[in-house]
């Protein structure tokens, strides 16, 4: 293997970016390339969210092109998230293409931001890009990266750009996540070189600022194959599945079309230091392995070959089904043969499929001084800091606490598989002029354990959609759509299923100070209580939307 450092890339308007380059030792052989673009340092390709094994790749008869995109390490430019991507992939992969070691055939690989590299490049339509494989992110930017459900997702975003611009000297993390108001975080001043984290603030609607960037209604300008990878507690499963559904039905050729591939295991964002089934979470372990680096090649290599088109399609999805603990091929997502049950939240904390009666609403008191706190589940914040960043953790210390209602099945006489799009509608009523609704869907199991499987918000303001902001009328009942993304899991017999409600997750999502001010403006001082009540009679029915796979 030869292996050449800071190659230089240069781009359209000058700037040049840097790259590592690791081919086959064969002067006068000619191979395909795969480009990864990453901010994480091109230089440990196999460390946080990089690339493919570069031995690996050359084995198989590849040229690895690992970049740092602009500002980021030894490229040239100034780095600002999402804004150069869409030119300056287009730029890496056709002057790879152009090199002398290259066959003209270029695809592309990476996880995380690497992976939203990848789409940004492939609605560029660059000629000689063939395939990409984006792993853990998808192609949207507001609503499942920044925010999710109107909400800013405090945890991951302030872990973000903490690591990607923060100097020693930095306020300690843990301090930042606490302070307020989020506008005069000690972070922000102290790293001037995160003024997207203002920018970002700034735009708390689903805006021009976003849509730029969005890959919805333009899935038609993809070509190309996606081999599409994701996890069931990564932050980013929303962005993931969206992705692979907008290309299943737009992409610009019935080929390409037919050609897409998904893979979601047991997996969090931050588990994938290595090869996945190494970093699966207790309880969800299978004996069936799955090399993703050999699953990635041989992708590449079915597309640059041209077999791949010549084949007819076999199974276009796997998931790894969680309780039963196994891995299933399946023919597209969601699942056809899918049928979506409502069970009902009822008085008394029980949760079924017969309709609600007659009864009177549930409350509890929200207190932003003091949120529920963030216990596992689809996040990704700093384990240093939090024990229980992310996975299936236990919820039932936060179900003891009076500001949690708990909804739970009676235990079941037979398993139910839940494998799809999840989601809550809530009747509620609030007494302040905006705050949150969190709704959490957990496996309880005979023992008492209560194992979080997804989990979902909605600020207020955003009931009718993410464009805008509506203030909320105090006692007024409105209906609520919690999206919950999605899951696959069976609960097995003599497991409940079990809805827990709430109006925080913190840090993971920043605490709603309850007043309907400006994003990020409220102190200590303004914070208020909010009453909430959660109805569920006939009138105004609250359930969970399963989506239940026949047996």
């Amino acid at each position: 293997m030869l292996v050449e450092r800071d190659v230089g890339v240069p781009m359209r308007d000058g700037v040049v970016l840097r790259a590592d380059v690791y081919r086959p030792d064969a002067s006068q052989r000619r191979v395909p390339a795969v480009v990864t673009r990453t901010p994480y340092d091109k230089s440990r390709p196999m460390v946080p969210l990089a690339a493919l094994d570069p031995e690996r790749a050359v084995e198989a008869g590849l040229t690895l092109v690992c970049q740092d995109i602009r500002g980021r390490h030894a490229s040239g430019g100034e780095f600002v998230p999402f804004v150069h991507e869409r030119n300056d992939g287009y730029d890496t992969i056709e002057w790879a293409a152009a090199q002398s070691w290259c066959n003209s055939d270029v695809a592309m690989v990476g996880r995380s931001y690497g992976a939203a590299t990848q789409w940004a490049a492939a609605i560029e339509q660059p000629p000689h890009l063939k395939a990409i494989c984006p792993m853990l992110s998808g192609g949207e930017r507001f609503d499942g990266w920044v925010y999710q459900g109107g909400a800013f997702q405090l945890g991951f975003n302030l872990f973000w750009a903490h690591l990607l611009t923060a100097s020693r000297k930095a306020t300690r993390p843990a301090e930042q996540y606490a302070h307020l108001p989020l506008r005069d975080l000690p972070f922000l001043r102290e790293c001037p070189s995160a003024s997207f984290f203002t920018d970002w603030l700034d735009h708390p609607t689903d805006d021009d600022f976003w849509r730029r960037w969005t890959l919805a209604g333009k899935y038609a300008r993809v070509r190309v194959p996606a081999s599409i990878v994701g996890g069931w507690f990564d932050l980013f499963l929303g962005n993931t599945l969206n992705s692979f559904v907008g290309a299943r039905r737009e992409s610009g050729t019935a080929r390409t079309r037919q050609q897409h591939r998904l893979l979601i295991g047991p997996w969090g964002h931050g588990s994938i230091y290595g090869a996945y089934p190494d970093h699966s979470f207790e309880g969800f372990r299978s004996d069936e392995s799955v090399d993703l680096t050999e699953m990635q090649i041989r992708f590449i290599q079915e597309c640059l070959s041209g077999t791949f088109a010549d084949v007819e399609p076999g199974p276009r999805v796997r998931i790894f089904v969680m309780g039963e603990n196994r891995w299933r091929d399946e023919d597209d997502w969601p699942l056809q043969r899918t049928r979506f049950t409502r069970w009902f939240l009822q008085g008394a904390g029980a949760l079924s499929p017969a309709p609600p009666v007659e009864g009177p609403p549930d409350s509890y008191v929200y207190d932003p001084a003091d949120p529920v706190p963030t216990v596992g589940g689809p996040a990704s914040l700093p384990a240093l800091l939090f024990a229980s960043s992310f996975g299936p953790s236990d919820q039932r210390r936060l179900e003891r606490r009076p500001d949690v209602l708990v909804y739970t099945s009676t235990p079941l006489e037979q398993a139910i598989e839940v494998t799809g799009p999840l989601s809550v509608m809530l009747y509620a009523a609030t007494s302040v002029p905006d705050t949150d609704f969190v709704a959490k869907l957990t496996d309880v199991t005979p023992s008492g354990e209560s194992r979080i499987l997804a989990e979902g918000i909605l600020r207020a303001s955003f009931r009718e959609g993410f464009d805008r902001s509506l203030p909320v009328e105090p006692g007024r009942v409105y209906p609520y759509a919690i999206d919950l993304v999605a899951t696959s899991h069976v609960f097995l017999a003599g497991h409940r299923i079990r809805i827990d409600v709430s109006s925080s997750s913190f840090p993971r999502f920043d605490r709603n100070p309850n007043t309907g001010h400006a994003l990020g403006t409220d102190g200590p001082d303004d914070l208020q209580t909010a009453q909430q009540s959660i109805f569920h009679d006939p009138r105004r029915p609250s359930y969970v939307m399963l989506p239940i796979i026949p047996r």
